[in-house]
């Protein structure tokens, strides 16, 4: 249903309209989209009840879906390559990209929100306030621009390379060089999307610390003579993790979509870039592979999360 017509952006505009039939053909284009929906030449969509009787089995969904089955998502447009091939080139370094800034801002963000909250009206606490609603209104391609700009670029430090998984043009045999190059191109990308999810991951935490410990139960424990330092690990911040783990799950949405503008400034060949390669080629059938893979994911996130919510909550397990 998606607006535009792939053969047109594929083909020359002085084809004949025989090769544009014939690439339709190949492309499975030629059938309707959905039972009696037909794409006209000029890419709108329309009903057409006359496609109808033969296009109940026979139409772009019904070969969409029976492929999926099989887990054979067609042919990109552009390149020709099966879809499934091209997704798992592009899953495993944005994998690498998401699960290191998910890492470090897990860390970084809950430590910073439990001691804001334990310390609430502190200087700490305003400090960590002040700097964690900037990072979370600045929009990550802009900040990954002011790192790239100030440290991989000869006007700034230059300590990082700018762009890219690894240096081009170098092959490495030993798997631990390798490594080490793909971690020095992995840190800027990194930490700019790990910037963006700490500040939005200190908030939540903090507010939930300053939630839970006006709860009677914590001034149970202090009234039993506990230290504050058990106080805090052993009711506070366990019950304060509960709203957290879920609100992180549900935002691992947001995590996806702002790897994309990272991707795109720092060249990381991912997902991210997959996509804005994709819109610009048309080539919706990798276009649908990837957001297929990005709902199975969000799906997990928050299968993760309740798995973790019943571990945190015995009640939940009752």
């Amino acid at each position: 249903m998606l607006p535009g017509d792939p053969v047109r952006s594929l083909l020359p505009r002085n084809v004949s309209a025989q090769e544009r039939e014939a690439l339709a053909e190949r492309l499975g284009l030629h059938l309707p989209i959905l039972p009696g929906v037909v794409r006209s030449p000029s890419g709108a969509i329309r009903l057409d009840g006359s496609t109808l009787p033969g296009s109940i089995t026979e139409n772009q969904l019904v070969t969409y879906l029976t492929g999926l089955a099989t887990l054979d998502l067609g042919l990109g447009f552009a390149s020709s390559a099966p879809v499934i091939d091209i997704l798992s080139e592009r899953f495993w370094p944005t994998v690498l990209l998401v699960g290191s800034a998910e890492l470090i801002a897990l860390i970084i963000g809950l430590f910073i929100g439990i001691r804001a909250g334990w310390r609430r009206g502190s200087l700490f606490d305003v400090l960590a306030i002040d700097t964690s609603l900037v990072l979370y209104a600045v929009p990550l391609f802009w900040l990954g621009m002011l790192l790239f700009y100030f440290l991989a670029t000869p006007n700034g430090i230059a300590v990082f390379p700018g762009q890219q998984m690894s240096t081009p043009g170098v092959l490495f045999t030993d798997p631990l060089d390798r490594a080490i190059d793909v971690g020095r191109h992995l840190v800027l990308p990194a930490t700019t999307l790990a910037l963006g999810l700490l500040a939005g991951y200190a908030l939540i935490m903090r507010s939930s610390m300053v939630e839970v410990l006006r709860e009677d139960y914590i001034t149970t424990a202090r009234a039993k003579g506990l230290k504050d330092d058990q106080v805090m690990r052993r009711h506070a911040i366990p019950n304060a993790l509960l709203p957290t783990v879920t609100i992180i799950a549900l935002t691992f949405g947001y995590v996806l979509g702002g790897a994309i503008g990272v991707e795109e400034v720092f060249a990381w060949p991912g997902m991210g870039s997959l996509i804005i390669d994709a819109v610009a080629d048309r080539d919706f059938p990798v276009l649908q592979g990837v957001f297929l893979v990005i709902a199975i994911s969000v799906v997990a996130a928050n299968l993760v999360a309740d798995i973790l919510y019943g571990m945190l909550d015995p009640r939940v397990r009752t």
